[in-house]
């Protein structure tokens, strides 16, 4: 079995480039895996909202680097825009890095599309969920995914059979 790291999915960033209460689950999920010695790297992914002044990966390894993981133990992917570049982008970092296999931090729904994703882009992936919201939220969230898993599902095979893995 090859290196191990954690990789967090970005979510939207708050006014001034603040973590949203999604990302900030996220960040202190892998805080808390790190910490318990779960993988000895962190890759965060995701790029800068429409205008935004930081990424999501930069608000994400800020927030990480205050809960103690040191920078050096930080990979960053910052030109992501939705969860199929985050795979996308981030195997070509993590495979540079010596990493062979990951686990993903991203909320509960999320999760399976993310799982399919990395894994159909050829890199094998295990799940450290987070909880999502419930309620009306977690209702219109649930549905969200349901309808993007395929589409993602779609292109990520198209992109593997036009280009291999990345």
């Amino acid at each position: 079995m090859g290196a191990l790291a954690l990789v967090v999915l970005g979510a939207a960033l708050r006014p001034g480039g603040r973590p949203s209460p999604a990302l900030i689950r996220r960040i202190e999920t892998a805080a808390r895996l790190f910490a318990a010695g779960r993988a000895p790297r962190i890759l965060v992914t995701g790029g800068a909202p429409a205008g935004g002044p930081a990424t999501e990966a930069e608000a994400m390894r800020r927030a990480l680097a205050a809960r103690g993981v040191p920078e050096g133990a930080i990979l960053v992917e910052d030109r992501a825009r939705d969860t199929l570049e985050n795979a996308r982008f981030s195997i070509p970092i993590l495979r540079a890095a010596g990493v062979s296999r990951v686990v993903l931090v991203t909320d509960r729904v999320h999760m399976p599309r993310a799982l399919a994703l990395f894994r159909l882009l050829g890199m094998p992936a295990a799940a450290a969920p987070c909880e999502a919201p419930g309620g009306r939220r977690g209702a219109i969230y649930r549905a969200k995914e349901a309808a993007a898993l395929p589409l993602h599902a779609a292109r990520a095979v198209a992109i593997r059979l036009r280009h291999g893995r990345p």
